[in-house]
C-alpha cells in the first residue's frame, strides 16, 4: 500500500519549521513563502514527462536495474544451475507482475502464481458502489517521484488524479480544538530544536552497520522519545495520528528511528520538484488496479489463480519445487528459479524446507519483519460538503477523535452534486477491530465526530433504500494475503532485519514493497514495483551466469 497523504504534510510542516527558525521569520510568513504545493498545469506536465522519461530506463541491463531498484544483493553460495526460462514467481501484486512482466519484455515467461482469485494484491479498486466514484481500498497515493508508478500508468494510457489541485485547507483537529497550520508550525519549530544533537549522531543503520548509539534509539519507542524530549500534546497527537496512518501502529510500538531518519534525511523526504514535499499526491483516476490489470494482461501466459504455496524444498539438482494447494488438491511444480513475493507475515506460514539452508539473517528476517494494521473506512455523501463556502476544506484532515486520525477526499476528480466519498485511514488496535459487520456502527461514529469540525457533514451523508449509511470497510490486516497493510518498523527493527529482506539466497528471491529500503521506497507501491525490477535483473544475471 501506498503510505498516507498526513505524512507528506507532516514533512511539509517539519520543513517550513527549520525555515522559520533559519530565516526568523513568522509562521505565517514561512507559510506565505512556501513554493506552492500546486506547480501548475504547465509544470506539473514536464513533472510526468521526467517521470516517463526516467521510467525508459528499465530497459537497461539487469545489473543496472537492480542498482536502480536499491536493496539487492545475492548470497552466491548456493547459486542454482543456469537458468533456461524455467522461473515461477509467487504473488501477483504490484512485486510479482512487475518482475513478470519485465522477464516477459527479455524474452523469460515466467509462471505466475496468485493465493488469491484476482490479482492486483493490495492494490484493490473499488466500483459499483459509490455512484461516479471510484476508490482504493489499499494502496492509494504515489507522486512524481515514483517514476515507475508514473511510467506504468502513462505506458498504459491512465487518467492521473492529482490531489494538489484540490483548492481549500487541510483542518487539524486535537484536544477538541481546531488549529492553523502556523500553529503547528510554531509547535515544531520548539520541539525540532531539542533533537538535532541526537540527529547528527544517528547514522543510517542497517542488520550490518549500525552504532551503539544507531541501537539506543532504535530499541527505543517513538512514544518515549517524544516524552524525552517534552514534546507538547498538540505535536505528540499530530506525530501520533500521522504514524498511526503511516504504519498502522501506535508511537508506543514504532522505533523512534522511524521518525529520526523518516522527517531527516532518508530519500523519501529529500526536497526537489519531484519529491512527496510537492505537493503532487497522485492517484489512477479509475483506480490504480488498473496498472495491476494492465500488467497482467500482457503476460504472455495468464496467472494461475487460487493457488496457495504451501511448501518450499531444494531439490539435489539445485531446483527448487513449489507445493500448492489449489481446487482441493495438492500439485508440484519444480523451478530453476523462484521470485516470492509474498509479505514476511505470510511466508511465515509456508513450509522453507531445511533444504533450502537459508541462512539465520535469512530465517531472522522472516521471523521478524513486521506489518501494520490498517483499515480504510470509505463513507459516501450527496454532495462534497467539505468544500462548500461554509467550510472551504480539501476533505484533507487529520484529528485525535475517533475514526478520524487521516482522512481525505476519494476521487476528488468525480465527485459533485450527488456524488463524494470521504475516506478514514484508521491505523493501529482500533483498525483491528474493523470489520464489514462494524461497518454502520463505524460510520456513524466516524459522522458524530466529522460534525464537530463540518457541520452539515451527518445531513449529507448518503443512504441506500434500506436507510444504511452508503459506507464500505476494508481491513488488511484480517486479508490472509497479507495479514497486515505495509511494513512497520518496531523497536529494534533497524539493527537486527533492515536490508535484509530483499537479499536473495541462491536461486529463491524476494520481492514485495517490504524487501525495498526503509531508506528508499518501503511501504509503498514504488518500492513493490522496484523490487519486482530488482527481481527481475537478478533473475537475469542468474540466467547469464
Amino acid at each position: 500500500m501506498s503510505r498516507s497523504d498526513m505524512m507528506a504534510r507532516l514533512l511539509r510542516l517539519a520543513r517550513l519549521a527549520e525555515r522559520s527558525e533559519r530565516t526568523g521569520e513568522s509562521a505565517h510568513e514561512a507559510i506565505g513563502q512556501d513554493e506552492p504545493g500546486d506547480l501548475g498545469r504547465r509544470d506539473f506536465a514536464k513533472t510526468l514527462a521526467a517521470a516517463t522519461a526516467a521510467a525508459a530506463t528499465w530497459s537497461v541491463a539487469p545489473g543496472a536495474m537492480a542498482a536502480a531498484a536499491g536493496t539487492g544483493g545475492m548470497d552466491r553460495r548456493t547459486i542454482g544451475p543456469r537458468i533456461a526460462g524455467n522461473v515461477a514467481v509467487v504473488g501477483a501484486g504490484l512485486a510479482g507482475l512487475s518482475c513478470s512482466y519485465e522477464l516477459a519484455r527479455h524474452g523469460i515467461n515466467a509462471r505466475v502464481f496468485e493465493g488469491s482469485d484476482r490479482v492486483g494484491g493490495r492494490c484493490s479498486s473499488l466500483r459499483g458502489v459509490f455512484p461516479g466514484q471510484v476508490v482504493e481500498q489499499g494502496g492509494e497515493f504515489f507522486t512524481g517521484a515514483h517514476h515507475t508508478m508514473v511510467g506504468y500508468a502513462r505506458q498504459f494510457g491512465l487518467e492521473l488524479e492529482r490531489y494538489s489541485q484540490l483548492a481549500g485547507d487541510n483542518y487539524y483537529y486535537f484536544g477538541g480544538q481546531r488549529y492553523t497550520e502556523a500553529q503547528v508550525i510554531e509547535e515544531y519549530k520548539a520541539f525540532a530544536n531539542s533533537m538535532r544533537e541526537d540527529l547528527r549522531t544517528l547514522s543510517h543503520p542497517t542488520a550490518d552497520s549500525y552504532t551503539e548509539n544507531d541501537a539506543l534509539f532504535d530499541f527505543m519507542s517513538l512514544d518515549d522519545y517524544l516524552g524525552l524530549h517534552g514534546a507538547s500534546p498538540l505535536l505528540r497527537g499530530l506525530i501520533g495520528s500521522a504514524y498511526r496512518a503511516e504504519y498502522g501502529a501506535g508511537i508506543d510500538e514504532l522505533s523512534a528511528i522511524t521518525f529520526l531518519r523518516f522527517a531527516q534525511s532518508d530519500k523519501r523526504s529529500k526536497l526537489s520538484p519531484f519529491g512527496v514535499h510537492s505537493g503532487a499526491m497522485l492517484r489512477v483516476a479509475d483506480g490504480n488496479d488498473r496498472i495491476t490489470s494492465a500488467l497482467a494482461d500482457r503476460l504472455p501466459t495468464p496467472v494461475s489463480l487460487g493457488h496457495r504455496l504451501v511448501a518450499v524444498r531444494k531439490l539435489s539438482n539445485g531446483k527448487l519445487r513449489l507445493a500448492f494447494e489449489t481446487g482441493g488438491r495438492s500439485i508440484q511444480r519444480d523451478y530453476d528459479a523462484v521470485v516470492l513475493t509474498l509479505p514476511f507475515s505470510v511466508l511465515r506460514d509456508v513450509d522453507l524446507h531445511p533444504s533450502l539452508e537459508l541462512p539465520d539473517w535469512k530465517l531472522r528476517s522472516i521471523a521478524n519483519a513486521s506489518m501494520g494494521d490498517h483499515s480504510k473506512l470509505l463513507v459516501g455523501f450527496n454532495q462534497p460538503v467539505w468544500q462548500s463556502a461554509a467550510h472551504g476544506l480539501t476533505g484533507t484532515g487529520f484529528s485525535d477523535r475517533n475514526l478520524m486520525g487521516s482522512t481525505w477526499a476519494a476521487n476528488p476528480s468525480r465527485s459533485g452534486p450527488g456524488q463524494a466519498v470521504l475516506a478514514s485511514y484508521v491505523g493501529g488496535t482500533q483498525a483491528r477491530g474493523m470489520t464489514a459487520a462494524t461497518t454502520q456502527a463505524d460510520a456513524n461514529s466516524f459522522l458524530g465526530n466529522l460534525e464537530q469540525v463540518l457541520p452539515g457533514a451527518k445531513a449529507a451523508a448518503a443512504r441506500d433504500s434500506s436507510g444504511n449509511l452508503l459506507a464500505r470497510t476494508a481491513n488488511w490486516s484480517s486479508n490472509p494475503w497479507s495479514r497486515g497493510s505495509q511494513s512497520c518498523n518496531r523497536p529494534g527493527y533497524f539493527t537486527n532485519v533492515a536490508q535484509t529482506e530483499g537479499k536473495a539466497v541462491g536461486n529463491l528471491l524476494f520481492a514485495g514493497e517490504h524487501t525495498s529500503s526503509f531508506y528508499e521506497w518501503q511501504g509503498f507501491m514504488e518500492g513493490a514495483a522496484l523490487s519486482g525490477l530488482r527481481t527481475a535483473g537478478e533473475v537475469l544475471e542468474l540466467a547469464r551466469a
